[in-house]
């Protein structure tokens, strides 16, 4: 009877600290669920899927928008949960927010050194476990036709900068969810065809 009793306390003390030693991540988030960046892509000066955004500050006299195909994901902080997955555990995209960095290091200046930021407003859900790709705009036309973007025109000046892509979301337990990814972008006038 004593040996049984203290079985109890021994694989009490294990689950308590087992309950205890959870994973750091998941300290940082409110959530079950995180979103991962699978890539994203965009597109070179001749329309190939490219690392790079080449962004044209003017084609044939117009300037438009630039987009890139982002692939993503929501994951579980518990790889193998006691309950298991639930819809609950999927996250809703709502919005991004778009900051430009001077590929150089420097100090980001908007409308000086990079474009102004943007937001997006987005609906997009990440089913846990399913890759989903959709296109997000990158550059909006409106940030051409402004410095230092627009200064570009009829030059062969090239300016590198680093699209910082933060998403927020929420998983359908309306828990906030955050992540941030990033692409650089050449901005130039490109020769048209």
């Amino acid at each position: 009877m004593r040996k049984m009793n203290n079985f109890k306390i021994v694989s009490l003390a294990v689950l308590v600290l087992l309950l205890l030693s959870c994973n750091p991540l998941e300290k940082n988030y409110k959530s079950n669920s995180f979103i991962i960046i699978e890539n994203i892509i965009g597109k070179d000066n001749l329309g190939n899927d490219s690392t790079v955004v080449f962004s044209d500050v003017v084609k044939g006299g117009v300037a438009y928008s630039d987009f890139a195909t982002v692939t993503l994901r929501a994951a579980l902080l518990d790889p193998n949960p006691i309950m298991g997955v639930s819809q609950y555990n999927d996250i809703m995209l709502t919005k991004c927010v778009i900051t430009y960095l001077p590929a150089d290091g420097s100090t980001p200046q908007e409308g000086v050194n990079v474009p102004a930021h943007y937001e997006v407003s987005l609906s997009q859900l990440l089913p846990v476990g399913s890759s989903v790709s959709f296109p997000l705009m990158i550059v909006r036309d409106v940030a051409k036709l402004n410095p230092p973007l627009g200064a570009l025109a009829g030059t062969t000046d090239m300016l590198e900068c680093i699209a910082r892509i933060e998403f927020f979301g929420h998983d359908l337990r309306n828990r906030e969810v955050t992540q941030v990814g990033s692409i650089s972008v050449r901005f130039a006038d490109f020769l048209d065809e």
